[in-house]
């Protein structure tokens, strides 16, 4: 009886975890659809460079990072590039340079995700994991 009872709470839980694997951001496989069709090419911090279109941050086609105390939205067909720095906490220091040719030091929440889609499949990176991001 008490086996039985084991096996039953056993399978129970791991058919509960099992369907949990789904939970939280996209799902495998998919970018998230955005209204323009934003290209870049993505350097990680082991110098593997992939280009992207659908390039997206957080599903948004706009930059959102810190500069200072205050929050900034930057549209990314305003960004030319984006070149990242230390990581201090939760943040990622970053310098964005604007096709205006004007630079800004900002920082970027480590956990962010950029997303975009190859020509061969989905494409995820959190911010932390890049090293640079240029868009033409």
């Amino acid at each position: 009886m008490k086996r039985g009872l084991i096996l039953l709470v056993t399978i129970s839980v791991a058919l509960i975890c099992l369907g949990m694997g789904g939970l939280g951001g996209q799902p495998g496989g998919s970018v998230p659809e955005t209204e323009i069709n934003i290209q870049a090419q993505v350097k990680d911090r082991v110098g593997t460079t992939t280009d992207l279109n659908q390039f997206s941050m957080d599903g948004k086609t706009y930059l959102e990072a810190w500069h200072g105390k205050g929050k900034l939205s930057i549209p990314f067909q305003q960004v030319g590039s984006i070149t990242f720095g230390d990581i201090k906490g939760d943040a990622v220091m970053a310098e964005v340079k604007l096709k205006s040719g004007e630079a800004l030091s900002l920082s970027i929440r480590s956990r962010a995700q950029f997303y975009g889609a190859t020509g061969f499949g989905a494409f995820q990176i959190a911010s932390r994991d890049v090293a640079s991001i240029a868009i033409p």
